[in-house]
């Protein structure tokens, strides 16, 4: 007899989220909570849940969550609805659109035969080969949602070349290899992750403290970057590994075409333009939305317009508006500063107790990081970081590092916009996505972390003043 629906790990946790979300509706504020900030956090709870146990459909959550926060008045409409208006939203729907001109004129085949040229029919390697190709773009576009929306697609075509069925486990490892490669080591790069810029943007705001980029990148990448380089492949090898049988590639490949010499240079002229932003001063989002739209422009593109009505798949769109607009809910109401504060009096940092300080106060980053997600972690965290200095009477940089190890500690694929849009593009599993997330989660905990604080204590952080 099959497990009742109703009893499912998934459903038992959703409905314990929702119970909770009841509570914080219902029951009285407490003393220094205002009932703005409880209803806020039962509407985050309710989402949280939705989107952590994926009982419905992550876009019909973010919908739910739009609603309730309105119809609940839990902060003003320009803040609920800031994520239509954030350039991460756009990045995401230029690069689906970029994406769809890649798969349409068959640049990801070309770019797949490449790669297979060197590198072994060895399901191994290849993770390994395009984790570590993947994480070299980080030093080049400075968005992770525009580097996944380019590689989703090519992994696709990798995964069918080597004869992995879709949504199969090889295909998955694939896909999740180029997401994560492009991801997670860059959060050692200043420039090319949003919680990077958050921190760098927050630092130099609140207390007149500019990141030197080879400063962060000598003290993030050795450990972080390279930990990230050696471990994630290894883990999703051990979690999704599959045998590949490679399709007869001898059949011939289209000649270069005018449509795909169009959008090589589309794409072409994007990185450029990504990889030199500090220059123009244009957003990597707003060009991201102009490559996308010269795609679809009637005879210089390579799509029909039309797709932009038909083929393209809006529910990543919503479900990031969503997630975006759940931080800035947390950071409007207090909410994620209530969590982040309540959680820094339990873990009672002391002067002296420096490695005890490093963990709790990575562990306080990573829980705030549930609630509002890692870009909009360091909204809540950079604030306090002064205070926490004081605290463990460690010089205010050291705190401030603290936050980057947290970023790559997620536990659910709602905290990172890119995961998402890998879901939505390359079709995954969510329960295998949070099951490797879980598993570098520990890792981290185990060996990234320890390393990370003995690197740090030998360039004179983490420590006492």
């Amino acid at each position: 007899m099959g497990i009742p629906r109703l009893i499912k790990p998934s459903n038992g946790l959703f409905l314990a989220a929702a119970l909770g979300a009841a509570l914080l509706l219902f029951l009285p504020a407490p003393d220094g909570v205002t009932p703005g900030a409880m209803r806020a956090a039962a509407v985050m709870v309710l989402a949280i849940g939705m989107w952590a146990t994926n009982v419905v459909p992550s876009y019909y959550g973010a919908l739910i969550f739009l609603f309730a926060s309105m119809v609940l008045a839990v902060a003003p409409a320009r803040v609920v609805f800031s994520g239509f208006a954030a350039g991460a939203m756009w990045l995401v729907f230029g690069g689906m659109v970029i994406g769809a001109g890649v798969k349409r004129v068959g640049l990801d085949e070309r770019v797949v035969r490449a790669f297979l040229r060197h590198f072994p029919n060895s399901y191994l390697p290849i993770i390994f080969g395009v984790f570590w190709a993947s994480a070299s773009l980080g030093f080049v576009i400075p968005s992770a949602a525009g580097r996944v929306a380019l590689l989703v697609p090519i992994m696709m075509a990798l995964a069918e070349r080597l004869g992995f069925q879709h949504r199969s486990k090889g295909q998955t490892g694939l896909v999740l290899a180029g997401t994560f490669g492009t991801m997670v080591p860059a959060f050692g790069i200043l420039s090319a992750n949003v919680p990077n810029m958050g921190l760098y943007g927050g630092a130099e705001s609140v207390y007149g403290i500019q990141l030197a980029y080879g400063q962060y990148l000598f003290l993030n990448y050795p450990v972080l970057g390279i930990g990230a380089l050696i471990l994630y492949p290894l883990l999703i090898w051990a979690l999704f590994r599959a045998t590949p049988r490679p399709k007869d590639g001898a059949e011939d490949i289209k000649p270069w075409g005018a449509a795909d010499r169009r959008l090589l240079i589309i794409v072409l002229a994007a990185l450029v333009l990504w990889f030199t932003d500090t220059v123009h001063g244009v957003a990597p989002a707003w060009v991201a939305l102009g490559a996308a739209l010269i795609c679809v422009l009637p005879r210089l593109g390579v799509l029909p317009v039309k797709v932009l009505a038909e083929d393209l798949n809006y529910g990543p769109i919503l479900y990031l508006a969503g997630i975006i607009g759940l931080g800035a809910v947390a950071t409007d109401a207090g909410v994620g500063t209530l969590i982040a504060e309540n959680m820094l009096a339990v873990v009672d940092l002391q002067p002296g107790r420096d490695f005890w300080n490093y963990y709790a106060m990575t562990g306080v980053g990573a829980v705030v990081g549930i609630f509002t997600t890692m870009p909009a972690q360091p909204a809540i965290m950079v604030p306090m970081a002064g205070s926490i200095a004081d605290a463990a009477g460690w010089p205010l940089i050291s705190v401030l590092m603290t936050a980057v190890p947290t970023w790559m500690m997620m536990l659910f694929p709602y905290q990172g916009p890119p995961i998402v849009l890998a879901l939505a593009i390359g079709d995954l599993r969510v329960g295998w996505v949070m099951k490797m997330l879980f598993g570098y989660f520990i890792l981290s905990a185990l060996v990234i972390l320890p390393l990370h604080y003995q690197w740090g204590r030998l360039l004179g952080y983490f420590g006492a003043a």
